[in-house]
């Protein structure tokens, strides 16, 4: 669909178009008052002039009737030139009878009475002295004035009959009126729906178009069909994806570049703890072996960091790329919480944290490394955040369509406010007071991607201290799970 060159432009045409069917409806009721209103005007015009020439040619009728009385008892030529000019005045209103829109019985019985009229006044005109207003000449008065008076019925039954037939015609218009608005309203409706979804449907690719970049997602090109100016606007919202798009590769290569070269150093000071800790370079002191201990914990934490970021780097690169590898195998719950919470031996000892396994014993098909990077970053957490002399406790639970794994520590909690902010990239809440490294920001994050894969449910159960995370993970869950 081609759109008007600007956003104005289409907003009037859409005005024009949803006023157009009710403006000739207007139009259209107008013109039928007006042919009813002429109509009716000419009926009322007709019906006035016929009724007063009837009421002439009766009146005269009667004129001519008493001057040819008087006439012939008199026999008074004034007498007869008032009968000669009644006589006059009544053929101009039959003249003008006939110049009205008459039918063929009122032109029928007016010819008659005009002919009957002429007869008897060429006979009055030449009457000789001799001749009397007899018996013949009364009749023939009679009959003219009973034939005016028949075409004066006549006038009257048409006037009733037309103004019936212009009342029907008023009540047709109605009707059609009616109909027409009944029609064209709804589609006055109609265009208007049609030309709001024309103007919406940019808008909400606009809508879209900036979602789509608040989402992170620059794979797709943003396109605007709409008027030249929305269109101009969409091509600077595909600009600014594309620089967006660029920033987003930088920043990924920076940090895939950062935390590969900050391994290299990290592995030497990995290797050259653990032989100092192993005793290799020579027997230490306690207070030796403790800053070993301390080295060597450290760089457990440092590593951990690292390979977090390292994973988030990596996984937003597989989301953008779409790159999905299904990989499940039979894991024992309980083995891979004792592997992690082997690594974290020290910090265990050093806040004196007890640990309450599980009573269960239970196997899952899942994939190990996302069980694995979701386990870890919880019960990393629960010990950094767990008081001194404190205690995680574990529990296992498994029906035929699901596997819960609890995780409670009785460390300082959760924040209500920061409860839903927790599982946000780089989002750290409060830190304990006692930390010494601070945490990046990344680990629940990154739990949340694990347990996607996994098609898991993570729950933050309120409890009166520390934290009760709850993990229910289906038993038949099919992993597609975003790796390298």
């Amino acid at each position: 669909m081609t759109y008007p060159k600007s956003f104005l432009k289409l907003l009037l045409i859409g005005f024009a178009l949803v006023l157009l069917p009710l403006l000739l409806a207007f139009v259209n009721a107008n013109n039928t008052f007006v042919k009813l209103t002429r109509q009716s005007l000419s009926n009322m015009t007709q019906a006035v002039e016929t009724t007063r020439a009837n009421k002439i040619l009766i009146e005269e009728l009667a004129i001519m009737e008493r001057s040819a009385r008087q006439y012939f008892v008199l026999r008074d030529n004034d007498i007869l030139n008032n009968y000669n000019k009644s006589h006059g005045r009544f053929s101009e209103a039959i003249s003008n009878a006939f110049k009205q829109s008459i039918n063929q019985q009122q032109q029928a019985e007016l010819q008659r009475l005009e002919q009957q009229e002429n007869a008897l006044f060429n006979g009055i005109s030449h009457a000789n002295q001799q001749m009397f207003f007899d018996a013949g000449v009364a009749d023939a008065f009679s009959v003219l004035s009973q034939q005016a008076y028949n075409i004066s019925n006549i006038n009257n039954r048409l006037i009733v009959q037309q103004s019936d037939l212009l009342q029907q015609k008023i009540t047709q218009s109605q009707q059609q009126l009616f109909w027409q608005t009944f029609t064209l309203i709804p589609l006055a409706i109609l265009i208007a729906g049609f030309i709001t979804w024309l103007i919406s449907k940019p808008i909400r690719q606009m809508d879209n178009a900036i979602n789509q970049l608040g989402r992170g997602d620059y794979a797709h090109t943003i396109t605007i069909n709409g008027p030249n100016d929305l269109t101009k606007v969409g091509a600077r919202l595909d600009w600014l994806r594309l620089q967006l798009k660029d920033l987003h590769h930088q920043k990924q290569a920076f940090l895939q570049q950062a935390s590969h070269a900050l391994k290299t150093p990290l592995t030497s000071i990995r290797e050259a703890s653990e032989l100092l800790n192993d005793g290799t370079a020579g027997k230490l002191n306690a207070q030796q072996a403790e800053i070993t201990a301390i080295l060597r914990e450290s760089s457990l934490r440092l590593q951990s960091m690292i390979e977090n970021l390292l994973m988030f780097t990596q996984s937003q690169f597989n989301v953008a790329n779409q790159v999905k590898i299904a990989t499940i195998s039979t894991i024992h719950v309980q083995d891979v919480i004792q592997t992690i919470l082997n690594n974290y031996v020290l910090s265990l000892t050093q806040k004196n944290i007890t640990v309450i396994p599980a009573k269960q014993t239970i196997s899952i098909q899942v994939d190990a490394e996302c069980l694995n990077v979701l386990l870890d970053n919880f019960i990393s957490n629960a010990i950094k955040f767990s008081l001194h002399n404190g205690s995680i406790c574990f529990n296992l639970k498994q029906t035929s369509t699901t596997t819960t794994i609890e995780i409670i520590d009785k460390g300082i909690g959760i924040k209500e406010d920061n409860k839903q902010h927790v599982f946000e990239a780089f989002y750290r809440g409060e830190q304990p007071k006692n930390s010494k490294i601070e945490g990046s920001g990344l680990g629940l994050f990154i739990a949340k991607e694990a347990a996607i894969a996994m098609q898991a449910d993570i729950t933050l159960l309120p409890t009166e201290q520390g934290t009760h995370i709850v993990i229910n993970i289906p038993n038949d869950v099919r992993i597609a799970r975003l790796t390298k």
